[in-house]
């Protein structure tokens, strides 16, 4: 567990609906297609995505809002159902996560209560870096865990 400050990004990312629960659902095909439109506009780059959760508690069916994005320079071009974002500075207690998505939860379940000990507020903020994605063996996955604090 590490407190850190992450500085503004510009990010081309879209904005939905969900819950933890339809998450999956509900995201499809966003991301490979986030991927493509980035891989487009920087081809040389293998930036991982960042997904921010707005709203996310332990219950799994409350509406939250989730950004998925992916750092890019700003482009003028028109990009569909895309958008360029800047996301701010970000205070955070950060944590990385080794294995599969399915087990982040547990990862979660040991920082949120070292997070309140060592007397910080969670805002209702968090993102997830993509580091490592291995969809072959997810068992090498890295994600970086960062909850925003204050």
């Amino acid at each position: 567990m590490k407190k850190k400050s992450v500085q503004k990004t510009t990010v081309l990312g879209i904005t939905i609906s969900t819950t933890l629960n339809s998450m999956m659902k509900d995201t499809a095909k966003l991301p490979g297609e986030l991927m493509g439109k980035a891989a487009e506009l920087m081809p040389e780059n293998d930036i991982p995505q960042i997904w921010i959760y707005d709203g996310a508690d332990s219950n799994m069916d409350k509406p939250i809002k989730l950004t998925m994005s992916i750092p890019v320079e700003k482009n003028s071009v028109d990009h569909g159902k895309f958008s360029f974002y800047e996301l701010p500075e970000f205070n955070c207690i950060s944590e990385l996560h080794h294995g599969p998505w399915d087990k982040l939860g547990e990862t979660y379940q040991k920082l949120m209560p070292a997070i309140a000990q060592q007397g910080f507020t969670y805002t209702g903020m968090a993102r997830e870096i993509y580091s490592v994605v291995d969809f072959e063996n997810p068992e090498n996955c890295v994600t970086e865990i960062q909850v925003e604090v204050k």
